[in-house]
């Protein structure tokens, strides 16, 4: 079953965190037998229950580390190619390995601390025991750093994703940086991504929600800029981009400035609709010339015969994002003509 909710990943202790825990979970524990237990006695007891305790706090440690990252072939492939575009898939498939087997390479250093206490004839055989058994632990730990460090750093990359749900109907919103796709997901949703004019302010996926016939949610992604350029040439940042139109979108929406402020010409912008376009051309597209506040009525005919080279068809709207003229009328016509069909798809289905 593909998982649809936000992720979150376990704490994941460093390999110091774990040795000092080790430590204060083995001398915390004391002997409270009766004085009339003979001190070897007494001391294999208390050996034998801080062995004991330490062996099942790690245990614990590594298994909701091993268990509580998030396995990445169960995942949406929107989430697990994004998670691989943030860390090595290898490594972390490694790492996660190497901490979940940890758990054998415990019970045998516990087991042969047992053995030992249990066979020591005096005091300073058990003192020995104890010494080997805490020198091993720590050496585990100290193997585990480099792996331990890895899905640390992974963990917080993790508790940075969008909470995003491939599940609902989705319009992802694209075009060149600095075109106006932030200021559009402002004025139609609960997104609140940052907005500024200079390129590349959006940096990841920003996700808002607006809903339809009161209890219908429609998600509304905010995407990174994409460049007119060679998908293999894009960075990690368009590539979010990528993901979100190729696994989510069930409306595509392009923002074209046919100013020159947004420091991309029209032929530029204009490639890369024909490029989403011919990419995805199974899911509608939506063009909106922005800045009709300022733009020349020149500015705006030359972008319209410019869309009208590449595709006649596509719907067209002229919006301005900054104080969100003709944003609604948008939204009505993909609620009209997108969500409320598939609503009505999916009663008749029941």
């Amino acid at each position: 079953m593909l998982v649809v909710n936000v992720i979150r990943a376990p704490h994941v202790p460093t390999s110091e965190e774990l040795w000092n825990a080790v430590v204060g979970v083995y001398f915390s524990l004391q002997a409270r037998n009766p004085g009339i237990e003979p001190g070897i006695d007494r001391l294999r007891r208390l050996e034998l229950k801080r062995v004991r305790e330490v062996r099942k706090y790690l245990s614990d440690a590594f298994r909701d580390v091993a268990l509580g990252m998030p396995f990445l072939d169960s995942l949406h492939p929107f989430y697990r190619e994004l998670i691989e575009l943030m860390i090595d898939r290898a490594t972390y498939k490694h790492s996660l390995a190497k901490v979940g087997h940890a758990t054998k390479a415990l019970s045998s250093i516990y087991k042969d601390a047992v053995i030992a206490i249990r066979s020591a004839t005096t005091g300073n055989d058990i003192i020995r025991a104890r010494r080997n058994f805490l020198a091993r632990i720590k050496d585990l730990l100290t193997d585990l750093k480099p792996e331990l460090d890895f899905l640390k750093a992974a963990a917080a990359k993790l508790d940075k994703l969008p909470n995003i749900d491939p599940s609902l109907f989705t319009i992802v919103v694209s075009g060149m940086p600095n075109v106006g796709k932030s200021s559009f997901v402002r004025c139609v949703s609960s997104g609140r991504p940052k907005v500024a004019e200079y390129p590349f302010t959006t940096k990841e996926l920003h996700v808002g929600h607006f809903t339809v016939l009161n209890d219908v949610k429609v998600q509304v992604i905010d995407t990174p800029g994409l460049l007119d350029r060679p998908l293999s040439d894009r960075n990690k940042i368009e590539l979010q981009a990528v993901l979100a139109l190729k696994y989510l979108a069930r409306v595509i929406i392009f923002i074209l400035d046919p100013t020159s402020h947004s420091g991309y010409s029209l032929t530029g912008q204009l490639n890369l609709l024909r490029e989403v376009r011919n990419s995805f051309g199974g899911i509608p597209l939506l063009l909106l010339v922005n800045k009709v506040d300022i733009a020349t009525e020149d500015e705006v005919n030359t972008a319209l015969s410019g869309v009208a080279v590449i595709d006649k068809s596509i719907p067209t709207f002229r919006v301005s994002t900054i104080n969100c003229n003709g944003c609604r009328e948008v939204i009505n016509y993909i609620v009209d003509n997108y969500v409320i069909p598939m609503l009505r798809e999916s009663l008749n289905n029941r």
